[in-house]
């Protein structure tokens, strides 16, 4: 790889050599399937990056997902479920931070399919490891399902931004307020173990990744038949409508992207300096600030501890 090359989606970086080249069927990005009352809308990208562009036809499949006479939608990655926008991209681009927007607006749209759908209970099926904005894509749902060994890193901080996906409502209504403002100010990974017992995620199944998805499917179709579905999903649908009269959506994109505004045109947390070093992985100087931290915090505590059992 040439020193200083961005790493990009094959057809990006080829731009005119394949724009004429017929579309073969096989492997799709993107996928809708439906049997026995459950729809599943299935994504794949690579290292769990979302552009602009792939935001746009995820959001899209989500929409018509949505509009069938399904009773469960699953909404499933691959083998990295999602880390958010896509950080290549963005920095390959003319114009870096015009492109950021765009990649963030394009995101809140995957996301706001997901929270507003209320004709149908959602599943999201955690299989792979998510970060960031994939981790806040994946709360939007009624129930997340985690494979056991996946890594969430539900924080925004190492790479110097506020974040969107609608993180500042659907991460308190999942851990509380108290609870989110620890896991993206510590931004630390979360295992699923860990993840189930703060209520990040609901059910945690173990098993290779196939294993795994057939048991969220079976889980979802029980889900689709429960005695007690009609009162799930008017429950889904009250809760809705309660929380966008307290607090609409559009409020807690507005205020998340004035943030991000700031993060990415003015620069002020170092979204430039972060995003350039992990696109051309630049070797860190020195321990990150908040893993410096954490230690200090832990060793504290560990000597305290010690201390104590000697007093």
């Amino acid at each position: 790889e040439r020193e200083g090359a961005v790493k990009l989606p094959a057809a990006m970086a080829l731009g005119e050599l394949v724009a004429a080249a017929p579309e073969r069927s096989g492997y799709s990005e993107i996928t809708y399937d439906r049997s026995d009352g459950v729809g599943v809308v299935s994504f794949d990208f690579y290292n769990g990056a979302m552009s602009t562009e792939q935001c746009r036809r995820l959001a899209a499949a989500l929409r018509y997902a949505a509009a069938q006479d399904t009773r469960v939608l699953v909404v499933r990655g691959g083998e990295v479920f999602s880390n958010g926008i896509h950080l290549n991209v963005i920095e390959a681009a003319r114009h870096p931070e015009l492109e950021a927007w765009m990649n963030i607006n394009a995101i809140n749209a995957v996301c706001r399919e997901i929270v507003g759908c209320t004709g149908q209970l959602v599943v999201t099926s955690l299989g792979g490891n998510a970060g960031a904005g994939g981790v806040m894509m994946g709360l939007g749902a009624d129930r997340v399902v985690v494979r056991d060994g996946v890594v969430l890193n539900p924080h925004y901080r190492t790479m110097g931004l506020f974040g969107s996906e609608f993180w500042t409502y659907v991460l308190p209504r999942r851990v509380g307020a108290e609870q989110a403002l620890r896991l993206t100010q510590e931004a630390l990974p979360i295992g699923a173990a860990e993840a189930v017992e703060l209520g990040l995620a609901d059910k945690l199944l173990v098993g290779s990744r196939l294993e795994f998805e057939r048991r969220v499917l079976e889980y979802a179709e029980r889900l689709a038949v429960d005695p007690g579905y009609d009162r799930l999903l008017a429950g889904r649908r009250a809760a809705r409508e309660a929380d966008e009269r307290r607090k609409p959506l559009d409020a807690f994109r507005a205020e998340e992207l004035a943030e991000m505004s700031r993060d990415m045109f003015d620069d002020q947390n170092g979204f430039r300096a972060a995003r350039r070093a992990f696109v051309h992985k630049v070797k860190a100087e020195a321990t990150p600030e908040h893993l410096a931290r954490h230690r200090e915090l832990s060793g504290a505590s560990v000597v305290s501890g010690a201390e104590a059992s000697h007093m």
